[in-house]
């Protein structure tokens, strides 16, 4: 227990510890696992609002002065996404393993969860944050590899300002599309943060030139042969030319293995039919060679947080309801406050 904290009564120390709860849980949910210091304990704790674009979770966070910590325990917790996050006051000091950035207004900062390290909030700070799960990105062109971190500055990158607009833009439709326009607002975003992260590669040189190039094809291969059944090491080397254990290494420089990439599009694809047909979640399963629906099920839900059925109830276009799931007034969800305070 700090000083503050001490002198403090102790049904106000209690309403602390509830709020310092409910922030700790939001942190987890809607960004990523992490061990929180709140540098004071004293005055509004914070709040927190809510603006998902389906399996986009876009949070408004009102922040107070705090320290995080994300080691590698908590690091291996996670399922793969990305961080991205734009500031309209105040700044974060982010340092990872040889990088430090700053968010601050006018900066657009891309983090994976698979990176590890610190960040500071001296001051109160209000940003904004989209969790993009990787199987969100699968169906979208990022280059050859997704960096740990990216720093872009609005007055300088075409994209990242349009970024930045677009989520202002939001702001004033949310609530009021319908499910049709939610997906397509959804993509348009998710098109965006894809360019950005294209655009930011830089060359490599020797070996290292030639395993992104086989990296993006490899990855190419599997997405147009996903419905055919098992994607095998063995096949991939042999489209390619090159032994299985370069297959392996070509996935390896960007922290991957072949099988998560191949369930990463499976989910893509799975996702993409729930949303815009009527076919059953069996037929879907066993379409995107998953088992049966319930392992499906069981990975759908790991990744996405939802079950198939409550996932198309949710975000399913017209076409998708009508196996009988109502669409009409579930395709979106009017912002939620969290008042922390």
């Amino acid at each position: 227990m700090t000083p503050a904290q001490a002198t403090l009564a102790r049904s106000d120390r209690a309403a602390l510890e509830e709020h310092d709860f409910h922030w700790r849980a939001a942190v987890r949910d809607r960004l990523a696992s992490m061990e929180l210091r709140r540098k004071e304990w004293t005055g509004s704790f914070g709040s927190f609002r809510i603006r998902d674009l389906g399996d986009l979770l876009i949070t408004d966070w009102e922040c107070p002065p705090v320290e995080g910590v994300r080691g590698n325990n908590l690091a291996r917790r996670d399922d793969d996404a990305l961080l991205v996050f734009t500031a309209s006051a105040g700044k974060q000091i982010i340092e990872l393993a040889g990088q430090t950035v700053v968010l601050r207004p006018g900066a657009v900062v891309i983090t994976s969860t698979r990176a590890t390290g610190t960040f500071v909030i001296p001051g109160r700070l209000t940003k904004r944050t989209i969790r993009v799960p990787m199987t969100a990105l699968a169906s979208f062109d990022t280059g050859s590899r997704v960096p740990d971190c990216l720093l872009v500055d609005t007055a300088e990158n075409p994209l990242a300002k349009l970024l930045q607009d677009f989520l202002v833009g939001i702001d004033g439709h949310y609530g009021r599309m319908s499910s049709v326009e939610t997906e397509t607002a959804r993509n348009a975003l998710l098109t965006l943060i894809a360019g950005m992260i294209r655009a930011s590669e830089l060359p490599d040189v020797g070996e290292g030139e030639l395993l992104p190039l086989l990296r993006r094809q490899l990855e190419t291969w599997i997405m147009n042969h996903l419905s055919g059944g098992a994607v095998r090491v063995q096949d991939l080397a042999a489209a390619h030319n090159v032994a299985p254990r370069t297959v392996h290494r070509a996935f390896e420089a960007t922290g991957d293995t072949v099988g998560a990439v191949v369930r990463k599009h499976r989910l893509a694809a799975a996702r993409d039919e729930l949303v815009h047909t009527n076919l059953s979640i069996a037929a879907i399963a066993h379409r995107w060679g998953f088992c049966d629906a319930s392992h499906f099920g069981r990975e759908f839900r790991r990744h996405l947080s939802l079950s198939p059925g409550d996932y198309r109830e949710a975000h399913g276009t017209p076409r998708s309801s009508e196996i009988g799931v109502a669409s009409e007034g579930v395709a979106w969800r009017q912002p939620t406050t969290r008042r922390l305070a």
